[in-house]
């Protein structure tokens, strides 16, 4: 988890909305939930439309420097949205939460499933949950390999194939073009996945879009996954509210048997928190055996005021009580874009930013990054809009740097 709020470079096209509104907004969206579940079937029936998968040298209006290390691989419509939430009975499957360029993840959850939290303030929280998951694979990239024994079932007029001991089926939903439901243990059964594949419809492209602008990205990183939910967490509580993995190595949509979440390649990961996660569920997890002086190296350093910083006494084992955040005061003058300094924890390749209307936290991981110096170079170089909000969200043309060099 980490968070970055900084301002954007000369010239970036303007937010929809100011630092001032999200200070404001993020006063009112602390009793508000991010996850979009939708209560009615999607509309119309439109074939999916394949994706060419050509390296770009160009991220929306924006040009290649001398570098030319394009931050993406793929184009920028590779990231699109086609499928929409959708409502059978009492199971509810979302907006996409991950999406690639080959393929894009819904969560499934029956209604009212979510999992009880304590926040740390004295409050609890409800998060949704989801155990099931639907993945859609663009056309060309899923390869039915691992169904070949699997029971010939209809999916519509369709044929499908249903697998007991793997809990999925999966079933063409145009020419090539392969969708896979994939249900956790005793959530959903065979019938219920008919149901919910017969009810699934494409929809008209829409643009992928992220709540933060970046400026910074180390050289040789391309995008490769993105959305609400890490590509490793698609199924689970939903705790964050936009992540995105960038790696070193072009990955293959082609004949994939399973989504892909960057095993064995160098993975740089940003990832947005509500603050009350990060004190109250990462902290203890993340510094647990740390015994570094944050106060020691470039990766932590407090510059500001104590009110803005984590504090951290190095005479006690770290707890991690909400102190160790930076603090944050409504009634106070909210600091301004540089005042927000992100640190990084100990020994670990992972560093944090907390915005400045206190409400969230954003985290940059990285394993090929083992001192936190260009995560922290990222994390000043991000400006982040209301992650609650997804009207302020950006665009991937403006949501990524220009190169990655």
């Amino acid at each position: 988890m980490h968070e970055l709020l900084a301002s954007a470079h000369e010239g970036e096209p303007p937010m929809r909305h100011s630092t001032d509104d999200f200070v404001t907004g993020g006063r009112r969206r602390r009793t508000r939930r991010r996850m979009t579940w939708v209560g009615s079937a999607a509309g119309t029936v439109l074939a999916m439309a394949a994706v060419t998968f050509v390296p770009q040298m160009i991220v929306g209006n924006r040009t290649v420097p001398a570098s030319g290390r394009p931050v993406m691989f793929y184009a920028v419509t590779a990231f699109n949205q086609s499928i929409s939430a959708f409502e059978v009975s009492d199971i509810e499957v979302s907006d996409p939460v991950n999406v690639t360029p080959g393929y894009q993840q819904s969560a499934i959850r029956r209604v009212g499933e979510a999992t009880r939290y304590e926040r740390g303030d004295g409050l609890t929280e409800q998060v949704p949950k989801s155990e099931s998951v639907l993945t859609v694979y663009r056309p060309g990239v899923f390869d039915p390999a691992r169904f070949g024994d699997a029971e010939s079932v209809a999916v519509g007029s369709e044929a499908g194939r249903y697998s007991a001991d793997e809990r999925s089926l999966a079933w063409q939903y145009a020419p090539g073009a392969w969708a896979v439901i994939h249900s956790g243990q005793g959530h959903l059964s065979k019938a219920d996945m008919l149901r919910l594949a017969a009810a699934m419809r494409t929809t008209p492209d829409r643009p992928a879009t992220l709540p933060w602008r970046m400026t910074y990205l180390p050289a040789g990183y391309h995008l490769s996954s993105m959305g609400t939910n890490p590509d490793f967490a698609v199924t689970g509580d939903q705790l964050q509210r936009g992540a995105a993995r960038f790696t070193k190595e072009p990955e293959e949509y082609a004949s994939l048997t399973q989504p892909l979440t960057g095993d064995g390649l160098s993975n740089l990961r940003v990832t947005v928190y509500p603050r009350w996660v990060a004190e109250s569920q990462l902290t203890g997890f993340l510094w647990a055996g740390a015994q570094a002086d944050p106060s020691g190296g470039p990766s932590f350093d407090p510059s500001p005021g104590v009110s803005d910083w984590p504090s951290y006494e190095p005479s006690y084992e770290p707890s991690f009580e909400p102190s160790h955040w930076p603090t944050y005061e409504p009634s106070h003058t909210p600091p301004s874009a540089t005042d927000v300094e992100p640190f990084c924890v100990p020994d670990q390749s992972v560093c944090y930013r907390v915005t400045a209307d206190g409400a969230y936290v954003v985290e940059a991981t990285a394993t090929a990054e083992p001192d936190g110096t260009e995560l922290l170079k990222v994390l000043r170089g991000m400006r982040i809009a209301d992650p609650d909000d997804t009207s302020t969200w950006s665009v991937l043309g403006e949501a990524l740097p220009a190169t990655s060099g």
